[in-house]
């Protein structure tokens, strides 16, 4: 009977009417907080495209980023690094900023993958072998490179992990035409280490340049270029050796 009469007094309707003291919490349940929807009128009325290729592509909103480069993938920074791999004698200093300090990891898983398929075709199943040396060998020249740039006070000189493993990926492409070539022929003669000792010197001299480059490391390229060959020569005894 109280509570009945306690809400006679709140009002006719009998609810519960807050003091004019009162305040609503100023969160996300806010009751005076916009609708997302009417923040951007254009955008809510927007329809998306109909149609079943439309369904199964990757199409959004228009002012959606596309899905490749939300994540991170950059098809004309990966034809440039592959251009730059391709022809050694291009200096990278050239290169902009932004292609430089990409982090894709895209071309590398490629061609790790395209070496292993090509030993695999070869006979030699290395799948393991290659992803462990590859991780373990991209952690030892993270370090190694870091030690040997110092302290980079400037944020664009930063060597990163990601940056590390995406220039030591790339240049590993020389590598495939080396497994390529042992689908055809042994390489276990002189015709063999002949050609492992040049696409080991073409990787190594594509990868010192790009982290010389990063580094801004100034007559210091055969010092960056020796663990680079130890690194980059396993692969090759990989290609060589059953």
């Amino acid at each position: 009977m109280a509570f009945y009469n306690q809400a006679n007094n709140n009002g006719p309707t009998g609810f519960y009417q807050p003091s004019p003291q009162f305040q609503f919490p100023q969160g996300s349940m806010s009751f005076n907080q916009p609708a997302a929807t009417t923040t951007n009128p254009a955008f809510a009325q927007e329809p998306l495209p109909s149609g079943l290729l439309n369904a199964l592509s990757t199409k959004g909103y228009s002012h959606e980023l596309p899905l490749l480069e939300e994540l991170g993938i950059n098809f004309s920074h990966i034809a440039t690094k592959t251009k730059i791999v391709l022809q050694p004698i291009q200096s990278t200093s050239a290169l902009p900023t932004e292609i430089m300090g990409d982090c894709d990891l895209a071309g590398p898983l490629i061609f790790c993958l395209l070496f292993g398929t090509f030993l695999l075709m070869a006979g030699k199943v290395h799948f393991g072998y290659i992803y462990g040396v590859a991780l373990f060998g991209t952690v030892s020249l993270h370090i190694l490179l870091k030690l040997m740039g110092g302290e980079q006070k400037q944020q664009q000189t930063q060597l990163q992990f990601l940056r590390t493993a995406s220039i030591l990926g790339y240049c590993f492409l020389p590598l495939c035409f080396l497994a390529l070539a042992g689908v055809f022929h042994s390489l276990d003669n002189t015709i063999g280490y002949s050609l492992a000792l040049m696409f080991v010197c073409w990787c190594t001299w594509s990868s010192s340049g790009f982290f010389t480059t990063v580094l801004q490391l100034h007559n210091t390229r055969v010092l960056v270029a020796y663990p680079l060959v130890i690194f980059y020569s396993v692969f090759a005894l990989m290609a060589i050796f059953v």
